[in-house]
Protein backbone atom coordinates (compact mmCIF):
# COMPACT_ATOMS: atom_id res chain seq x y z
CA UNK A 1 0.00 0.00 0.00
CA UNK A 2 1.33 3.42 -0.96
CA UNK A 3 0.60 6.36 1.37
CA UNK A 4 1.12 10.12 0.88
CA UNK A 5 0.98 12.31 3.99
CA UNK A 6 0.29 15.94 3.10
CA UNK A 7 1.83 18.41 5.53
CA UNK A 8 1.32 22.12 4.89
CA UNK A 9 4.18 23.37 7.11
CA UNK A 10 7.91 22.72 7.33
CA UNK A 11 8.28 19.02 8.25
CA UNK A 12 11.93 19.54 9.22
CA UNK A 13 11.26 22.03 12.01
CA UNK A 14 12.24 20.75 15.49
CA UNK A 15 9.43 18.52 16.84
CA UNK A 16 8.43 20.87 19.65
CA UNK A 17 4.68 20.75 19.01
CA UNK A 18 2.19 17.92 18.70
CA UNK A 19 1.86 18.51 14.94
CA UNK A 20 5.47 17.54 14.24
CA UNK A 21 5.56 14.88 16.95
CA UNK A 22 2.50 13.26 15.44
CA UNK A 23 3.87 13.52 11.88
CA UNK A 24 6.98 11.57 12.86
CA UNK A 25 5.16 9.02 14.98
CA UNK A 26 2.53 8.19 12.38
CA UNK A 27 4.79 8.21 9.31
CA UNK A 28 7.51 6.14 11.01
CA UNK A 29 4.83 3.73 12.20
CA UNK A 30 3.47 3.28 8.69
CA UNK A 31 6.97 2.45 7.42
CA UNK A 32 7.53 -0.08 10.20
CA UNK A 33 4.33 -1.85 9.12
CA UNK A 34 5.49 -2.08 5.53
CA UNK A 35 3.45 0.76 4.02
CA UNK A 36 5.28 2.72 1.31
CA UNK A 37 5.01 6.12 2.95
CA UNK A 38 6.00 9.54 1.62
CA UNK A 39 5.52 13.02 3.03
CA UNK A 40 4.43 15.72 0.58
CA UNK A 41 5.20 19.27 1.74
CA UNK A 42 6.10 22.74 0.40
CA UNK A 43 9.84 22.02 0.02
CA UNK A 44 12.21 22.73 -2.87
CA UNK A 45 14.05 19.43 -3.34
CA UNK A 46 13.46 15.81 -2.28
CA UNK A 47 15.09 14.57 0.93
CA UNK A 48 14.20 12.39 3.93
CA UNK A 49 12.81 13.11 7.40
CA UNK A 50 15.26 11.88 10.05
CA UNK A 51 16.75 9.61 7.41
CA UNK A 52 13.59 7.49 7.37
CA UNK A 53 10.63 8.88 5.42
CA UNK A 54 11.05 10.29 1.90
CA UNK A 55 9.86 13.90 1.63
CA UNK A 56 8.88 15.43 -1.73
CA UNK A 57 7.64 18.77 -2.99
CA UNK A 58 4.05 19.46 -3.97
CA UNK A 59 4.59 18.55 -7.63
CA UNK A 60 4.95 14.93 -6.54
CA UNK A 61 1.16 14.58 -6.41
CA UNK A 62 0.79 15.39 -10.09
CA UNK A 63 3.85 13.57 -11.42
CA UNK A 64 3.94 10.30 -9.49
CA UNK A 65 2.04 7.04 -9.77
CA UNK A 66 -1.27 7.08 -7.89
CA UNK A 67 -1.28 6.68 -4.13
CA UNK A 68 -3.68 4.28 -2.45
CA UNK A 69 -4.28 6.79 0.34
CA UNK A 70 -3.61 10.54 0.51
CA UNK A 71 -3.75 11.65 4.15
CA UNK A 72 -4.00 15.32 5.10
CA UNK A 73 -3.00 16.37 8.62
CA UNK A 74 -4.78 19.64 9.44
CA UNK A 75 -7.36 21.97 7.91
CA UNK A 76 -4.97 23.78 5.57
CA UNK A 77 -3.35 20.62 4.20
CA UNK A 78 -6.40 20.01 2.00
CA UNK A 79 -5.52 23.12 -0.06
CA UNK A 80 -2.39 21.34 -1.30
CA UNK A 81 -4.27 18.36 -2.75
CA UNK A 82 -5.46 18.61 -6.37
CA UNK A 83 -9.00 17.47 -7.09
CA UNK A 84 -9.28 13.83 -8.12
CA UNK A 85 -6.21 12.75 -6.12
CA UNK A 86 -7.00 9.22 -4.95
CA UNK A 87 -8.62 8.27 -1.67
CA UNK A 88 -8.23 11.35 0.55
CA UNK A 89 -8.35 10.87 4.31
CA UNK A 90 -8.46 14.24 6.08
CA UNK A 91 -7.85 14.80 9.77
CA UNK A 92 -9.41 17.73 11.65
CA UNK A 93 -8.49 18.73 15.20
CA UNK A 94 -11.59 20.86 15.92
CA UNK A 95 -14.60 21.62 13.75
CA UNK A 96 -15.26 25.34 13.39
CA UNK A 97 -18.72 26.79 12.80
CA UNK A 98 -19.84 30.38 12.19
CA UNK A 99 -19.64 31.27 15.90
CA UNK A 100 -17.39 28.85 17.79
CA UNK A 101 -14.74 28.64 19.00
CA UNK A 102 -14.46 32.36 19.72
CA UNK A 103 -10.67 32.29 19.80
CA UNK A 104 -10.60 31.31 16.10
CA UNK A 105 -12.37 34.47 14.96
CA UNK A 106 -9.53 35.81 12.83
CA UNK A 107 -9.04 32.40 11.21
CA UNK A 108 -12.70 31.45 10.88
CA UNK A 109 -13.25 32.20 7.19
CA UNK A 110 -10.21 30.18 6.13
CA UNK A 111 -11.09 27.23 8.39
CA UNK A 112 -14.66 27.12 7.09
CA UNK A 113 -13.38 27.17 3.50
CA UNK A 114 -11.06 24.27 4.30
CA UNK A 115 -13.93 22.29 5.78
CA UNK A 116 -15.94 22.81 2.60
CA UNK A 117 -12.98 21.59 0.54
CA UNK A 118 -12.68 18.52 2.76
CA UNK A 119 -16.39 17.86 2.32
CA UNK A 120 -15.98 17.92 -1.47
CA UNK A 121 -12.67 16.07 -1.76
CA UNK A 122 -12.30 13.62 1.10
CA UNK A 123 -13.36 9.98 1.25
CA UNK A 124 -13.05 9.91 5.07
CA UNK A 125 -12.66 12.55 7.79
CA UNK A 126 -10.72 11.63 10.96
CA UNK A 127 -11.39 13.22 14.34
CA UNK A 128 -9.65 13.01 17.70
CA UNK A 129 -12.93 12.63 19.57
CA UNK A 130 -16.65 12.02 19.29
CA UNK A 131 -17.54 15.65 20.10
CA UNK A 132 -15.93 16.95 16.93
CA UNK A 133 -17.29 14.11 14.81
CA UNK A 134 -20.79 14.98 16.07
CA UNK A 135 -20.25 18.65 15.21
CA UNK A 136 -19.19 17.68 11.70
CA UNK A 137 -22.23 15.45 11.19
CA UNK A 138 -24.59 18.18 12.42
CA UNK A 139 -23.03 20.71 10.04
CA UNK A 140 -22.44 18.59 6.94
CA UNK A 141 -24.41 15.37 7.28
CA UNK A 142 -23.10 11.88 6.62
CA UNK A 143 -22.13 12.00 2.95
CA UNK A 144 -18.45 11.60 3.92
CA UNK A 145 -17.33 8.65 6.03
CA UNK A 146 -15.97 9.55 9.48
CA UNK A 147 -13.67 7.77 11.97
CA UNK A 148 -11.90 8.39 15.29
CA UNK A 149 -8.12 8.28 15.83
CA UNK A 150 -7.15 10.16 19.03
CA UNK A 151 -3.77 11.66 19.82
CA UNK A 152 -1.26 9.21 21.29
CA UNK A 153 2.00 8.88 23.19
CA UNK A 154 5.25 6.99 22.58
CA UNK A 155 5.70 3.38 23.62
CA UNK A 156 9.37 3.97 24.48
CA UNK A 157 10.67 7.06 26.28
CA UNK A 158 14.20 7.89 27.45
CA UNK A 159 15.29 7.10 31.01
CA UNK A 160 15.35 9.96 33.52
CA UNK A 161 18.26 12.36 33.21
CA UNK A 162 19.41 15.49 35.01
CA UNK A 163 16.80 17.64 36.75
CA UNK A 164 16.31 20.81 34.65
CA UNK A 165 14.71 23.01 37.32
CA UNK A 166 17.28 24.20 39.89
CA UNK A 167 14.92 24.98 42.77
CA UNK A 168 13.90 23.40 46.06
CA UNK A 169 10.26 24.34 45.53
CA UNK A 170 7.65 21.97 44.15
CA UNK A 171 7.32 22.09 40.36
CA UNK A 172 4.03 22.74 38.57
CA UNK A 173 4.64 21.96 34.90
CA UNK A 174 2.67 23.51 32.06
CA UNK A 175 3.72 21.73 28.90
CA UNK A 176 2.86 23.13 25.47
CA UNK A 177 1.36 26.38 24.25
CA UNK A 178 -0.53 28.94 26.31
CA UNK A 179 -3.25 28.97 23.68
CA UNK A 180 -5.83 31.44 24.97
CA UNK A 181 -5.86 34.60 27.12
CA UNK A 182 -7.82 32.89 29.90
CA UNK A 183 -5.08 30.27 30.26
CA UNK A 184 -2.52 33.01 30.76
CA UNK A 185 -4.65 34.84 33.33
CA UNK A 186 -5.16 31.65 35.34
CA UNK A 187 -1.48 30.69 35.23
CA UNK A 188 -0.49 34.15 36.43
CA UNK A 189 -2.93 34.03 39.33
CA UNK A 190 -1.88 30.49 40.25
CA UNK A 191 1.80 31.48 40.24
CA UNK A 192 1.10 34.31 42.68
CA UNK A 193 -1.04 32.06 44.90
CA UNK A 194 1.56 29.26 45.08
CA UNK A 195 4.74 31.31 45.31
CA UNK A 196 5.62 30.18 48.84
CA UNK A 197 5.63 26.46 48.02
CA UNK A 198 5.81 25.94 44.27
CA UNK A 199 6.95 27.36 40.94
CA UNK A 200 5.17 27.13 37.61
CA UNK A 201 7.46 26.17 34.75
CA UNK A 202 6.33 26.65 31.15
CA UNK A 203 7.89 24.34 28.57
CA UNK A 204 6.32 25.77 25.44
CA UNK A 205 5.32 29.11 23.99
CA UNK A 206 2.99 31.88 25.06
CA UNK A 207 0.61 32.15 22.10
CA UNK A 208 -2.17 33.95 23.95
CA UNK A 209 -1.67 37.12 21.90
CA UNK A 210 -2.48 35.15 18.74
CA UNK A 211 -5.98 34.44 20.05
CA UNK A 212 -6.76 37.47 22.19
CA UNK A 213 -7.03 41.25 21.86
CA UNK A 214 -3.62 41.92 23.38
CA UNK A 215 -4.85 43.26 26.71
CA UNK A 216 -3.69 40.18 28.65
CA UNK A 217 -0.65 38.69 26.97
CA UNK A 218 2.25 38.83 29.43
CA UNK A 219 3.23 36.00 31.73
CA UNK A 220 3.95 36.90 35.34
CA UNK A 221 7.72 36.95 36.02
CA UNK A 222 7.09 34.32 38.72
CA UNK A 223 6.51 31.80 35.91
CA UNK A 224 9.77 30.27 34.73
CA UNK A 225 9.76 29.92 30.95
CA UNK A 226 11.99 27.41 29.17
CA UNK A 227 10.67 27.90 25.65
CA UNK A 228 9.61 25.19 23.25
CA UNK A 229 11.70 22.00 23.46
CA UNK A 230 11.98 19.02 21.11
CA UNK A 231 9.91 16.15 22.46
CA UNK A 232 12.97 14.08 23.42
CA UNK A 233 14.00 16.86 25.84
CA UNK A 234 10.58 17.28 27.45
CA UNK A 235 10.68 13.97 29.31
CA UNK A 236 13.14 15.22 31.95
CA UNK A 237 10.82 18.17 32.61
CA UNK A 238 8.00 15.65 33.11
CA UNK A 239 10.04 13.20 35.21
CA UNK A 240 11.29 15.86 37.61
CA UNK A 241 8.02 17.81 38.02
CA UNK A 242 5.55 17.25 40.83
CA UNK A 243 2.29 18.06 39.04
CA UNK A 244 1.19 18.55 35.43
CA UNK A 245 -1.30 21.35 34.69
CA UNK A 246 -3.95 21.23 31.96
CA UNK A 247 -6.14 24.31 31.49
CA UNK A 248 -9.08 24.69 29.13
CA UNK A 249 -8.87 27.03 26.15
CA UNK A 250 -12.51 27.96 26.70
CA UNK A 251 -15.86 26.64 27.93
CA UNK A 252 -16.67 24.22 25.09
CA UNK A 253 -15.59 20.58 25.24
CA UNK A 254 -15.02 20.19 21.48
CA UNK A 255 -12.28 22.83 21.72
CA UNK A 256 -10.49 21.08 24.59
CA UNK A 257 -8.80 17.90 23.42
CA UNK A 258 -5.55 18.49 25.30
CA UNK A 259 -2.63 16.35 24.08
CA UNK A 260 -0.32 17.24 27.00
CA UNK A 261 -2.35 14.97 29.29
CA UNK A 262 -1.15 11.94 27.31
CA UNK A 263 2.46 13.05 27.86
CA UNK A 264 2.00 13.73 31.57
CA UNK A 265 0.45 10.32 32.21
CA UNK A 266 2.91 8.48 29.95
CA UNK A 267 5.75 10.02 31.96
CA UNK A 268 4.14 9.17 35.30
CA UNK A 269 3.27 12.75 36.28
CA UNK A 270 0.12 13.33 38.38
CA UNK A 271 -2.21 15.69 36.53
CA UNK A 272 -4.61 18.44 37.53
CA UNK A 273 -7.04 19.24 34.74
CA UNK A 274 -9.87 21.71 34.22
CA UNK A 275 -13.38 21.00 33.05
CA UNK A 276 -14.46 20.63 30.23
CA UNK A 277 -11.25 19.06 28.91
CA UNK A 278 -12.14 15.86 27.08
CA UNK A 279 -9.11 13.90 28.29
CA UNK A 280 -10.21 14.30 31.91
CA UNK A 281 -11.74 10.83 31.73
CA UNK A 282 -8.21 9.43 31.65
CA UNK A 283 -7.12 11.35 34.75
CA UNK A 284 -10.21 10.30 36.69
CA UNK A 285 -10.35 6.66 35.58
CA UNK A 286 -6.67 6.14 36.37
CA UNK A 287 -6.99 7.89 39.74
CA UNK A 288 -3.88 9.86 38.93
CA UNK A 289 -4.69 13.45 39.74
CA UNK A 290 -7.85 15.51 39.87
CA UNK A 291 -10.26 17.69 37.91
CA UNK A 292 -11.56 21.11 38.95
CA UNK A 293 -14.54 23.14 37.76
CA UNK A 294 -14.14 25.55 34.86
CA UNK A 295 -12.71 28.87 35.97
CA UNK A 296 -12.67 27.97 39.68
CA UNK A 297 -9.39 29.51 40.82
CA UNK A 298 -9.98 28.62 44.45
CA UNK A 299 -10.36 24.95 43.52
CA UNK A 300 -7.31 25.09 41.25
CA UNK A 301 -5.14 26.38 44.09
CA UNK A 302 -6.54 24.06 46.76
CA UNK A 303 -6.27 20.93 44.61
CA UNK A 304 -2.73 21.81 43.57
CA UNK A 305 -1.83 21.95 47.24
CA UNK A 306 -3.68 18.72 48.01
CA UNK A 307 -1.94 16.72 45.26
CA UNK A 308 1.46 18.14 46.14
CA UNK A 309 0.89 17.13 49.76
CA UNK A 310 -0.35 13.62 48.93
CA UNK A 311 0.66 12.57 45.38
CA UNK A 312 -0.76 9.26 44.05
CA UNK A 313 2.69 7.90 43.15
CA UNK A 314 1.93 4.31 44.14
CA UNK A 315 -0.05 4.09 40.88
CA UNK A 316 2.75 5.52 38.75
CA UNK A 317 4.02 2.32 37.09
CA UNK A 318 0.50 1.06 36.48
CA UNK A 319 -0.48 4.34 34.83
CA UNK A 320 2.57 4.36 32.58
CA UNK A 321 1.95 0.76 31.47
CA UNK A 322 -1.70 1.52 30.76
CA UNK A 323 -0.77 4.48 28.54
CA UNK A 324 1.56 2.30 26.47
CA UNK A 325 -1.01 -0.46 26.07
CA UNK A 326 -4.06 1.65 25.29
CA UNK A 327 -2.84 4.99 23.96
CA UNK A 328 0.50 4.50 22.22
CA UNK A 329 1.26 5.76 18.74
CA UNK A 330 1.56 2.08 17.76
CA UNK A 331 -2.12 1.61 18.64
CA UNK A 332 -3.07 4.70 16.63
CA UNK A 333 -1.08 3.52 13.62
CA UNK A 334 -2.93 0.23 13.78
CA UNK A 335 -6.26 2.08 13.64
CA UNK A 336 -5.16 3.96 10.54
CA UNK A 337 -3.92 0.84 8.79
CA UNK A 338 -7.18 -1.02 9.44
CA UNK A 339 -9.11 1.96 8.07
CA UNK A 340 -6.89 2.23 4.98
CA UNK A 341 -7.28 -1.47 4.22
CA UNK A 342 -11.08 -1.15 4.34
CA UNK A 343 -11.05 1.90 2.07
CA UNK A 344 -8.84 0.24 -0.53
CA UNK A 345 -10.74 -3.07 -0.37
CA UNK A 346 -14.06 -1.33 -1.00
CA UNK A 347 -12.87 0.58 -4.05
Amino acid sequence: MRIAIIFHKDPFAPPTGIDLVRLRAISFGFLEHGLRTEIIAPILRPTTLDGKVPVYGLDRLGNSAPYDIVKTCYHDSIRLVPSGTGNIVSRIVRVVDHNLPRRDERFRANLLECQELILRKAHTVIFNNEENRSRWLRMYGGSVQTALVPTGCPSAIPPPGKCPYGTDKKILLFLGSVASPRMLIMLNELARSMTEIAEIHLVGLNKSLMYGDGTDSELDPLIVTHGAKPEIETWDYIYHADLGLALATGPHSFDNDISKIYSYLRGGLPTLSEEPILNNELVVSLGYGDVFAYGDMEALVSRCKAILKNPPLKRRDQVMRFMVKEHSWDERVGRYINLFKKIVANK
